[in-house]
Parts: structure tokens; sequence; C-alpha cells
């Protein structure tokens, strides 16, 4: 792979994780103590979920080259958790995020009362929700494999990427079920999963960025570890 891409890519990861991350902590904010009718409505809950989409989409443009460049050690377990992982991002991160920024401010002035914590969710959307939920607890932990296996370092980004996906369902399922609470540290405490995943992306955007990262070398299957 061409070093000018991958250093890019590295970037984007790195880029993507740090602006989502600050979505999240934002978001967080900004929801506790009021309702979606009244914090939908803010100019600054618009700019919040942009950053939301801008960082969902630099991570996903880097996840490519991340596992491009190492296929090998990867193996099998690694391509279909980072397979598993772009979906329910694609619908975590990204979908949730454009959700946020053209349909529930419009939502909240129109039609109000579909969006209270009382009203059911659409049953399509509750079934996109759980396979996203699957497919990002599922995800994890098979990406999670090859650096649990020492076969990519380092081991302990193995261990963020199962407790990402084990507090994904810890955080929507019990933390807060009903969506965003009044108490900032729920918030907070709910949306635990994707930043744990993410610190693990930070890192290893900024390795591919520092041109520090394991490649495959032809002879014998031997690997380059870290410098």
């Amino acid at each position: 792979m061409n070093r000018q891409i991958f250093r890019i890519s590295g970037f984007s990861l790195l880029t993507g994780a740090v602006v989502f991350v600050l979505h999240i902590a934002l978001r967080s904010v900004i929801t506790a103590g009021s309702d979606a009718t009244t914090f939908a409505r803010e100019s600054l809950w618009l700019l919040i979920n942009v950053l939301g989409i801008v960082g969902a989409v630099l991570v996903l443009l880097g996840l490519p080259a991340m596992y491009a460049r190492t296929s090998a050690l990867f193996g099998m377990s690694g391509f279909i958790g980072m397979a598993l992982l772009a979906i329910a991002w694609m619908f975590v991160g990204l979908f949730l995020s454009l959700y946020s920024v053209l349909i529930l401010p419009w939502l909240a002035d129109r039609a109000p009362s579909l969006i209270v914590a009382s009203e059911p969710l659409p049953v399509a959307f509750v079934i996109a929700f759980a396979i996203g939920l699957v497919a990002w607890l599922a995800g994890s932990v098979l990406l999670a494999v090859p650096f649990l296996r020492k076969r990519v370092p380092p081991t302990w980004v193995g261990y963020t990427l199962v407790a990402s996906g084990v507090w994904m369902v810890i955080g929507n399922l019990f933390i807060a079920p009903s969506g965003p609470a009044s108490s900032l540290a729920v918030n907070l405490l709910s949306n635990l999963g994707p930043v744990l995943l993410l610190i693990g992306i930070a890192y290893l955007g900024y390795r591919m960025f520092s041109e520090h990262y394991p490649t495959v070398v032809k002879d014998d299957s031997l690997t380059k570890q870290w410098d």
C-alpha cells in the first residue's frame, strides 16, 4: 500500500475518533436536563451532530487501510469483525448523527408528540438498532481476537474492543434504555461503549500516521513488530 495513503488513513482514523468523542461529550451535556423537543431546536444541537457526521465519516474512510495493511495478521476473524463493526458504525455513528441533524429538529418543531419518551419507536427503527447492537458486539469481539492472540499488537487494544462491545449492550439496554437521561453522568456512562472503541482506533490511527504499524514480510511469513 502506498505509504502516503496509509499515513493519510491513519490521520483520518485519529482525527475522526477525536472528533466523534468530542461529539459524544457535547451531546451528553446538551441532552442532560432537557427533553428532545427542547434541545433539538437549538443551533448548538446541529453543530454537535455535524461533528458526529464528520467524525463518523473519517473513521469509516480510515478503516479499510487499517485492515489492508496487515490483512494476513488479522485473519478471517479480524475480517468479519471489521465488516460487522463497519456495518454497526454506519448505523450508530453515521445514521444516528444524520437523523439528529435532518429529522429530529423537524420532528421537534412539527410533531413533538412523536419524539417524547412515552411514545413507542417505530418497529423498523427498533429492529435496525438491535441489528446494529448485535453487529457491534460480535464485531468488536471478533476483531479483538488477533490482538488478544498477539498476532497484532498491542494486546490492550483487544481488551478495549471487547469492553466496547459489552458496554454497548450495558449502556443501551440497562443504563439508558429510553435514550438521553437528565443526568450528565448517566449520559456519559451510557455512551462509554463508542468511546472505548474510539480509544483503540485513535491509537492505531496514530501509529499508522507515525508509520510504526506492523506489516507482513514475505520471508517465512514473519512480521515486523512496532518500532
